[in-house]
């Protein structure tokens, strides 16, 4: 497989790396003194790169790792004042969530630690999940007076059941590795020096499948959600980008940012 292009590799933003090698191109979230948090020029580098994963037929599957003690915090709050001047379906992290839901490869993410926000539900479009003993999906959407995104008020029902559901997003927003193993949104738990072999043994054995067989396995599993996903996510994205205009949120994002300058 050919290395990242140039126009790629020397365009990625600070807080994300990626590599690619024997037929898997791996996405770092390395921004550890922000906990990994995502920023629109992060999203907008991640859809190229899914993009590219795409279109490459060296690229036989996408992995998603990260640096530090945390998979990512999710979305940066810097992002919800930017956003709220753009369309939601022009907004970079609209558009990775529908890149990344319709990708045609597998997608194994390995979680060194918490997922929080899009960390967490980002999960729900992965193939694989390997996770570290002791981290937590955290869902803080309702908390935060937003609703949660990336088709998961669609597929989590369906996945663990509606009160599971209503009780994760309307109570804790807390789910620990464990029981999202017991859930299925987690395959398997790894212990911290044995996650990166977790996720690179199961790419190992993907890449060795034939690519034409993978990928219509794939789109076969997951054909019959396929338009159910895509218009919860654009349903989500829509209502989301609405009540960033409340004062709930303006007031719970003001205290979230006065908390992390420390004043």
């Amino acid at each position: 497989m050919t290395d990242l292009p140039a126009t790629i590799a020397d365009d990625l933003p600070e807080g994300l790396r990626a590599h690619a090698a024997d037929g898997v191109l791996t996405i770092t979230f390395d921004r550890a003194e922000k906990r990994n948090a995502i920023t629109y020029a992060m999203y907008r580098a991640l859809v190229r790169l899914i993009d590219h994963a795409a279109a490459d037929d060296g690229v036989r599957a996408l992995s998603f790792a990260a640096a530090g003690p945390i998979f990512t915090a999710g979305h940066d709050v810097s992002g919800f004042a930017q956003g709220a001047e753009i369309a939601f379906d022009e907004k970079p992290s609209y558009l990775f969530m529908q890149r990344l839901s319709t990708f045609p490869k597998p997608v194994v993410a390995a979680l060194n630690g918490d997922a929080v926000g899009i960390g967490a539900t980002m999960l729900l479009h992965c193939d694989l999940v390997y996770a570290v003993p002791g981290c937590t999906l955290v869902f803080p959407f309702t908390k935060m007076g937003l609703i949660p995104e990336f088709g998961s008020t669609f597929h989590l029902p369906q996945l663990i059941g509606h009160r599971r559901t209503m009780a994760l997003f309307l109570g804790s927003g807390r789910c620990s590795a464990e029981q999202a193993v017991q859930w299925g949104i987690v395959n398997e738990l790894a212990a911290p020096d044995r996650l990166a072999a977790a996720a690179a043994g199961a790419l190992a054995d993907i890449v060795a499948l034939s690519p034409e067989a993978v990928r219509h396995t794939k789109a076969l599993a997951k054909a019959p959600h396929a338009d159910g996903t895509a218009a919860a996510i654009a349903t989500e994205a829509a209502l989301f980008h609405e009540l960033l205009g409340s004062d709930f949120v303006r007031n719970r994002i003001g205290a979230i940012q006065r908390s992390i300058s420390g004043r």
